[in-house]
Order: C-alpha cells, then structure tokens, then sequence
C-alpha cells in the first residue's frame, strides 16, 4: 500500500527489546533423534507448560525470567529435568533428548494440561479440534468437523463446492466464521472449508452457544475459528496429495527468522485442481418412451482449479511490539457449475470465477496489566458468473441445441447473465484486555466491516429501461462493540464471563429499477445482546457448566439488497435473535485419567428466521418467516481403554421445530424444520503401535458416521417417521435416507527424517452417500499424501 512508510515502521521497530518476559522454545527427541510429538513440558512449581508439537517442537512465548527447572515427562519415556536460565531479550532454544523406558502406564502422571485442553474447559462451550496432530493426514476440514459432536457440515458436491454447517440445529449465515479471530468477511472463497488444507491450521475451535467478546460475532449460536500455524522456527513445510477424481493438491509453507534481527518472513500456499467427475444417480428420459429411469452417469461439468498465496513480514518481541506483521495474499479460482441445488438440471457450461488481492496489518502488544491486539484488512475482490451457453445439456454430457425462441441460460432458463462484481472490503478489529485484578479481567471488542459493491451485467433485465442497476453502487456497514469480565470466584471454585454486545448496520442500495427515483435508499438497525457463562469446578477432574445468551445475527448484504437480478433487497429485514441456553457436565471417569465424558445439551428459541422465498413472477427475495425451538443433546466419550489404542464416540440429537408459521403454512406448527439431520453419531479408532515393521512411526485409523434418515420437504408433525421406524407412507423421495460410511487411513513417518507418507480410502463401503435437498456425494474414493518438513 505504501511501503516507503513500512520501512520507516521497521527501522523502529527492530530497537532492542524491553519486556519484563523471555521466550523459551525447543525440540524433543528420542535418544536416536528422532523427533517426539506429544510429551510434556512443564517449568516446576508452576502451571506453565506446553505439548510439542507433530514436529517434535515446544515453544513458552510468555516465560517469566529467572533460573527454572524444567520437567519434560512423555510415555515410555524418562521424564528429564533441565536446568534453564532466562534472561531479558535472549530468547532460549533447546534440544531435549529423552531415553526409552519400559515404565506402565499407571506410573506416568502429566503435571500439565496442554493449550487446547484449557480452552476446552472454559466456561463458554467450546471443543477444540487438535489439527496438528492428524496433519500428516490427507483428510478434508469438512471431514475433520463432521467427526465432532453437535457439528455436521453438508457439501452440495464435490471439492469448492458451498459448504454449510450446522451447529447444535442452527446453520448458514446464523454460524460465523473466523481465522485467528478475525471474522472472514475480507477473504472470500480463498477460505472455502472444502479448499483449504489442513497443513495450515493448528486448532480449529467451533463455539456452541455463548461467543466470547473477543470474536466480536453477530453469531446466532455458534461460530467456528481456524487457529494458523504457529511455529515461529525455521521451517519449510511442503506436501503434495493425489486423489480420485484427478485430484491434486499442493501446500507449501515456511517461516524464516532474519539472521541478527526482529525481522521475520513467512508464506503460506496452495493449490488444488480437481474434475470432480464422480458417479451420481440421476433421472434420465427413456429416448423411446420419454419416461424417466434412474440412470448413472459420471459429472462432467464441475472441476476446480484455485491457487491461494500469502506472504507476511514483520517483527518480533521489539521494543514497542510483541508482533507487528503486514501481509498480501493473492486468491485465484475458477469453478465448473455442473446442477441446480436439487439435482434435477445439468448444466454443461456455466462457471464462476473469483480472483482477490488482499492486505492485512496485525500489531500486538503487552503493557504490564493491558494486551492491545488491532488487526485491519482491506480486500479487493471481482467475481464472474458466466451464464451464457451456445447449446443445453443432458446428463450424459451431450449437447443439445438451443430453440430459437429461447434466450434463457442454464441457470436461470429465463435469461442468460454475464455478471461482474467488484467488491472492496475493509475490515477493523481491535481488542484490548486489561487485568483488573487477580480474578478478574475486562475484555473489549470492536468489529468493524465495510463492504461497496459496484458491478455490471449486459443482459440483465431492464423491463425496458435502459438501466443496469448492478452499477450503482451497493454499501453495507457493519459494527459491533462487545465489552466483558471474566472472573474468578470462591478459589477458582466458580469461572464466569459476562458479556454485552451492541449490533449495528447501515445498507444503502437499489436492487431492482423500481427502487430508484433519483436517490438510492438508506436503512440503518441498532440491537444488543447480552451473555453469562458459568463454570463450577468440582474437582480439577470433572465441572459443570451454563450459559444464557440473548443472540443478534445481522442480515448479510446479500439478503439486504439481493443480487440485482434474481433476488430482490428487502430493506424491511429484521435481525434474527435468539435465547440461548446450554448445560453441560465434563469429567474423567478414569483414575489413571485417560477417558472422558462429555455431555452437553442445549435449547434455542429463535425469532424472525431468514429465509429465501418467491416474490413475484419473476424475483426471489429473503424475508423473515417463522419463528424455531430448538431443543437437543450431544454425547462424547473419548480416551483410551487399552494401550496405543484410542477413541472417540460422538452422538448428537436436535429436534428442530417450525414455531408461529403464517396463515398459508398452518398445517406444519410444530412439524420438524426440513432439510437438516436431527440425529447422527461418529466413531473414531486410532491404533498407534510402538513397534512395527521397520523404525519408522506408524498410526492406524479409522472412522465411522451415522445420519439417520430426515425429511427433505415439510410435513405435519402427524406424518413424520420416527426415529428408527418406518417411513409410513412418504413417497421416498422426499426422505433422506439413512447413511453408514466408513473411512479408513494409514499413516508412516519414516526414521530417522521429516518425511510422512499417508493414505486413505474413503467411504470404503461404497454406501450411497447424500446432503442436502438430497444431493449425491461420492462413493468409494482414495487420498495419497506426501509430507515433508525441514527444521
């Protein structure tokens, strides 16, 4: 943006340091050097320690100074003390090698809970998926979440195809998304769940319920944050996977402290093309009697190709910043549109596009009781969406010619479309955290998201004038200010956060030329909320915990002043609100503390729900209709009962029921919101055997999910199946029906190197797999990952 001023910004910036705490990092080994994942590191006496990491690495960013002692215990290992001495601006890096033992199990005590065990235990509900440690894996986000009680995240097809999750009965836009605590407004597709590869994260940690005044959401009841990498050594990582449907996938990162200075250079990548041709089922007309049969035919029209690349400089740990980074990324992609939403019209041309260039600034800082954290991105973003087709196509992929009478695209058989966007974003967030007293500290937020969206379309509609209203500009605003305590009662007995949030939006837009006589119309909301969340430790062992919010989720742009061709604006949207209840119990309920208990459950009472409805002949527009109670209860049990094996058993039920429905939908009060899984479970094995053929490190795993049957369209209360039985008369196609899908992996980390070579096979079984509105998924299908990392 302007860089004669960053450098000016650096040269400051790499004075020497002045904090009252050191770093102090390192790696573990075994006596044959090679790397340890999973042992413990704690500094004696206190409650400060770490876990390294899948690469055998540790790091405590934030160690008092001083002589300290040093425990470094894994399982089968010797537990070895280490002498360390700190001191103000030298940070310490160590080479930790630790000899095998033939100790039980029953003899090994951890003194230490890792970082995502204690964010798993906060007050406010939140689970905690460990990505570094399944990295090696050529596994899928989607399929990482899906393995997660109370989370099921539904695909429309194949890689790049819309994602959408659900959590705890809520789903779309009520779910917030965030990475390392920004909201991800400012990215677009560059961070679609079904693209991004694992290798970059580190935690993913998916809320449910109450949100935390640091994120700054309009969240209905849930939202998910995507924690970066955070290994701040030396590295380069690079892996490259290979899968069916002519896949290919590869991610390269890396990090790079400048030799004799603050300085630091990182960059994060990949790319990712696939065909998606998978077999489906589809209906297809007999070319002699014209009536349908099912038939199967491979998807033609859906491939991807995206490249993403980011790249950071800044600072560390200098005088007047903890962290001080700026950062580019740069986002291309390209998607193949091959169905409608319900799988009935093929497409054989239709594509959009999307390319950003986006620049971010993060500046973090630590004054004795006060941490300021600002982060600003500016995103500029164009989209295309080619609807413009020389001939129509079946299933099998064969062209058929276009009447003469008929000017319509694929997508919209009415009228063709060449749409391009521009959208630029701003994004602000600044965070400050002030220790008002031992047990107490105060938390603010400020959100701050702009979006202006100018466009045009040749052949949009005009009804006869001669005005393309796409390039009007279309502005929406969007602010939200959170301020919150969290406290300490009754010798950390009782953990509590109390939270109140102000909503506020400002949209000014046309979306259609009915709207316009000279002056394009404004419409501004103000709304608030309001959180408590309670912990009550039993013992250090087991808690209870409960939380109310009263919810606010501001419409989108999008369902303020709709696409300008389609789908109309309704400047008269209501924010979406709901109460928010969650009550849970977590305890282990083993003495030699290796098996968990999870259990949570919640209730949901929303009002003016947003939905996408027909409004004239020729228009769609989003409108609040009915009111929802959600009511349910989710089931984890995790640990190990024997040795290298462990497991995970998730199960999730949510009764999801229609409230105050209009004078047109009477006969459907009560009856179960369509379209949305209401009971499904997940069973995790993972056997890692201490020794195997060869030295190398070999993991086994596999994984098994369960969705019950549910309702595509809308019924009575009267005339739903029940849970297990029989379907009692619905035509079947308006049933989801039941899912069993097994996959299996395995992974190697060759001796004695970085290198990790893994393979999967997914749904194994072949069973028919579907998601919404009754979409096909793939069969059988197989990954192949290669990783490598150098330190």
């Amino acid at each position: 943006m302007y860089p004669r001023y960053f450098v000016l910004i650096f040269l400051f910036l790499i004075s020497p340091p002045l904090l009252s705490q050191s770093a102090l990092s390192g790696k573990i080994t075994d006596k044959h050097g090679q790397l340890l994942p999973g042992a413990s590191v704690l500094i004696k006496g206190t409650t400060i320690g770490a876990i390294s990491d899948i690469n055998g690495y540790f790091e405590l960013s934030k160690t008092p100074l001083g002589n300290y002692q040093l425990e470094v215990s894994m399982l089968g290992f010797k537990k070895e003390i280490v002498t360390v001495f700190l001191q103000k601006g030298k940070p310490l890096f160590l080479s930790i090698s630790l000899s095998e033992t033939s100790q039980n199990l029953d003899e090994i005590v951890l003194q230490s809970k890792s970082k995502v065990q204690r964010k798993r235990e906060e007050p406010i509900k939140i689970e905690v998926i460990d990505v570094k440690k399944i990295q090696a894996q050529s596994i899928s986000l989607p399929q990482i979440m899906n393995q997660t009680s109370g989370v099921k995240v539904r695909q429309n097809g194949g890689i790049g195809s819309g994602t959408s999750i659900n959590i705890n009965g809520l789903q779309g836009n009520a779910i917030r998304f965030f990475k390392d605590g920004i909201p991800l407004d400012y990215l677009g597709r560059a961070f679609d769940l079904s693209m991004v590869p694992i290798d970059q994260l580190t935690n993913i940690e998916i809320y449910k319920g109450v949100l935390p005044v640091d994120l700054g959401a309009d969240a209905l009841g849930g939202a998910v944050n995507f924690i970066s990498q955070n290994n701040h050594k030396n590295h380069l990582d690079l892996s490259y996977g290979v899968a069916s449907f002519n896949t290919h996938q590869v991610n390269l990162n890396g990090y790079l402290t400048i030799p004799n200075s603050k300085l630091f250079a990182a960059a994060t990548s990949y790319f990712i093309t696939s065909d998606n041709n998978y077999t489906i089922n589809v209906d297809i007309p007999d070319a002699d009697t014209g009536v349908l049969k099912s038939t199967e035919a491979e998807r033609f029209h859906d491939g991807i190709y995206s490249l993403f690349l980011e790249t950071k400089i800044g600072a560390r740990a200098t005088k007047i910043a903890d962290l001080f980074e700026v950062g580019f990324s740069r986002f291309d992609m390209q998607k193949e549109l091959q169905n409608n939403i319900r799988l009935t019209i093929p497409y054989g041309e239709a594509i959009y596009e999307e390319d950003a260039s986006i620049f971010t600034i993060r500046y973090q800082k630590q004054f004795d009781k006060l941490h300021l954290d600002f982060f600003t991105a500016y995103s500029d973003r164009n989209t295309l969406f080619d609807d413009t087709p020389t001939y129509r196509y079946n299933w099998l992929g064969e062209p058929l010619p276009i009447p003469d009478n008929d000017n319509g695209g694929e997508t919209n058989q009415n009228a063709k479309s060449y749409r391009r966007l521009n959208f630029d974003n701003w994004t602000i967030r600044a965070n400050a955290n002030y220790q008002l007293h031992e047990n107490h500290q105060l938390n603010f937020n400020h959100n701050y998201i702009y979006e202006k969206r100018v466009g045009s379309d040749p052949l949009a509609e005009t009804f006869g004038r001669d005005v393309d209203v796409l390039t009007f500009p279309a502005k929406y605003t969007r602010n939200i200010t959170g301020i919150g305590v969290t406290s300490s009662f009754l010798g950390n007995k009782i953990d509590n956060v109390f939270s109140v949030k102000r909503y506020g939006v400002i949209t000014s837009s046309i979306s259609s030329v009915y709207d316009y006589y000279g002056e394009i119309p404004e419409f501004s909301d103000d709304s608030y909320g309001i959180s408590n969340s309670m912990k009550y430790n039993i013992n250090k062992h087991r808690y209870l915990r409960i939380s109310y919010e009263r919810a606010t989720r501001i419409p989108e742009s999008e369902e303020y002043f709709g696409d300008a061709i389609f789908i109309s604006g309704n400047y008269n949207l209501q924010p979406e609100t709901s109460h928010n209840i969650n009550l849970g119990f977590y305890s282990n309920i083993t003495k030699k503390q290796n098996l968990w208990l999870d259990i949570n459950t919640f209730y949901r009472a929303v009002e003016n729900n947003i939905f996408l409805r027909p409004f004239s002949l020729l228009y769609s527009r989003y409108q609040n209709t009915d009111d929802a109670r959600i009511l349910g209860g989710e089931f984890m049990l995790k640990g190990s009962l024997v040795k290298n094996i462990r497991f995970n058993l998730a199960v999730t039920y949510q009764d999801i029921r229609r409230k105050n429905t209009d004078i047109n939908s009477r006969l459907l009060e009560d009856s179960r919101q369509p379209n949305i899984p209401y009971f499904f479970g997940n069973i995790g094995l993972r056997y890692h055997p201490k020794k195997l053929i060869g030295k190398g490190n070999w993991q086994f795993y596999g994984n098994y999910n369960y969705v019950e049957k549910y309702l595509l369209n809308a019924v009575s209360k009267e005339q739903e199946p029940p849970l297990f039985g029989d379907v009692n008369g619905i035509t079947g196609v308006n049933i989801i029906p039941t899912q069993n899908l097994i996959d299996i992996g395995i992974t190697y980390k060759v001796s004695g190197t970085p290198l990790w070579v893994n393979a999967e096979i997914n749904n194994i079984l072949d069973a028919e797999a579907f998601d919404g509105f009754r979409v096909q998924k793939p069969g059988i299908n197989y990954r192949l990952k290669i990783k490598y990392s150098i330190n």
